[in-house]
């Protein structure tokens, strides 16, 4: 397993990797190309906050658009939601992509963020 600078590790299981950091993203947020519906990865908490702020969270833009831009908003990045299911006695939590408009990103806003070499965050450029 590869390590980062401070012995955390990168890599491993792809599918939970976040998008932007390589480390295990839990469950915050999806990443979805919106056109092919294919699942591109993950967006961990952290890159969330560090990207964007609060924007993704609050964001007003139309149904169509890039949060941060007018283009169309190819990459959609829903939330995880804890959903409760009850198994015989048992009460069992797994987490769902929630339903709804999620915030958007154009293909732009999301390579900037995934780009290996970086000076500043999406929202200084």
């Amino acid at each position: 397993m590869a390590r980062d600078e401070y012995g955390s590790e990168i890599g491993g299981d792809d599918e939970m990797n976040c998008v932007r950091c390589g480390h295990e993203s839990g469950y915050n947020r999806a990443v979805i190309d919106r056109f092919s519906g294919a699942k591109i990865g993950h967006l961990c908490m952290n890159c969330e906050r560090e990207e964007f702020g609060n924007v993704l969270e609050y964001s007003t833009r139309g149904d169509d658009e890039c949060v941060l831009c007018e283009r169309d908003g190819q990459i959609e990045l829903p939330r995880f939601v804890p959903v409760e299911r009850q198994v015989g006695e048992t009460v069992v939590v797994e987490s769902e992509i929630e339903d709804g408009t999620a915030p958007r990103l154009c293909d732009e806003h999301f390579h900037a963020i995934t780009e290996a070499e970086r000076l500043r965050p999406v929202l200084d450029r």
